[in-house]
């Protein structure tokens, strides 16, 4: 008696309803299984008629019931309480008893079956209640954390799945069908290497294997020719199996490759132009400059990048020889009012003492935000086409 106390939370009561068509042996079965568990509600009702409207008045963990009570029998209360309550578990507790009415209540879904007798078959019957409910209330609060989950996996938006030890579908969210073209109904408890089975001797193998093996993440790119799309995947193992978070990146993919594409070919351009182009942060220093400016301002690239558009050590003047202050410097206007400046004319002294004439252009470039973010120099020799 003593340990069967201990086992139980009291501040935790298991609510039952009791159907028979004796009173008596109502009022006996609330005393005894008082008793019994601490804290228990025990409710009873002699019609099952009236026990299954009561079923909305409140909450119930267990049922107990009579098997041969007139109007109504045993099964064909429980038949008509699984149509309100499919899981609630419900207990046979009969003083008929033969092996075909066991029989016949297992194969209609009985959680127990338990015979009548004396006070002490109470003790066996609370014992039989506290099991019943303990493992009911772990599956509804499975379920719900099921739910929980659900609803948070659902809310990401990469495609996720989970997988067991056994490599089954345990949970697909709704991206995730989408991405698999597969409905969840149709995965769950499915392995993914029947499913999927082209997924075998692939890169996704192998790095879902390693994971488990070494319960270490992974997370890999891999093309998965049936579905036509190539996958950014995040998979973290657990003892309880691999959860899988991926994305489609083939049209990113694609995407960075013709923005790859261009840069190459930008770059080609910048190098082999036959102008000068500098590139210029918002406060006037050169950041960088393609070849074709190094032939013409007769200087290295270290040399220029290490000054200021309008720096002193630049010997400039304007078509007729009136040294450039730096109010008049013709990119000076590109920065202050982020105008674009095209053919300005200035002449400009070379390191051996050369002067050349050259024709500026600038603009500023803006960022995706519409901010300017640099500015752009292009520079070209005029000298020759002057006669000079």
């Amino acid at each position: 008696m003593t340990e069967f106390l201990a086992s139980r939370n009291p501040t935790d009561p298991i609510r039952v309803l009791h159907v028979d068509d004796d009173p008596a042996r109502l009022r006996l079965s609330q005393a005894l299984l008082s008793e019994y568990i601490p804290n228990i509600v025990v409710r009873t009702e002699t019609k099952p008629s009236n026990a299954i409207e009561r079923l909305d008045e409140f909450t119930v963990d267990c049922i107990v019931s009579d098997f041969d009570m007139g109007s109504m029998d045993g099964l064909e209360f429980l038949e008509a309480v699984r149509v309100h309550l499919p899981e609630l578990p419900f207990i046979l507790f009969t003083g008929k008893g033969s092996e075909e009415i066991a029989s016949e209540a297992i194969s209609a879904g009985v959680t127990e079956y338990l015979q009548k007798g004396g006070p002490d078959r109470y003790a066996v019957l609370a014992n039989r209640i506290e099991n019943v409910v303990d493992r009911y209330r772990a599956q509804r609060e499975a379920q719900a954390y099921q739910r929980r989950m659900a609803a948070v996996y659902d809310r990401v938006t990469d495609a996720f799945f989970a997988l067991n030890t056994d490599w089954r579908f345990t949970f697909v969210n709704e991206r995730g069908e989408e991405l698999l073209n597969r409905p969840e109904s149709a995965l769950l408890g499915n392995s993914v290497w029947d499913e999927f089975p082209e997924s075998l001797d692939s890169m996704f193998e192998d790095e879902y294997r390693a994971a488990m093996e070494t319960q270490e993440p992974t997370t890999f790119e891999a093309y998965f020719d049936p579905l036509k799309t190539l996958f950014e995947v995040h998979a973290y193992p657990s003892t309880e199996g691999l959860s899988v978070y991926f994305r489609d990146i083939t049209d990113e993919t694609r995407i960075r490759k013709e923005h790859r594409r261009e840069r190459e070919l930008l770059e080609r351009v910048f190098e082999t132009s036959p102008v000068g182009i500098m590139i210029l942060g918002t406060d006037g220093e050169i950041q960088r400059v393609n070849e074709r400016s190094v032939e013409m301002l007769g200087l290295s690239e270290e040399a220029i990048t290490d000054r200021n558009y309008n720096s002193r050590e630049w010997e400039v003047t304007d078509e007729n020889g009136t040294p450039l202050s730096e109010e008049d410097h013709p990119m000076r206007s590109v920065f202050e009012d982020e105008t674009t400046v095209r053919g300005a004319t200035i002449r400009y002294r070379r390191p051996d003492g050369e002067w050349r004439q050259f024709s500026v252009n600038g603009a500023p470039v803006y960022s995706e935000e519409g901010d300017v973010e640099r500015m752009v120099s292009i520079i070209e020799d005029t000298t020759e086409s002057d006669g000079e």
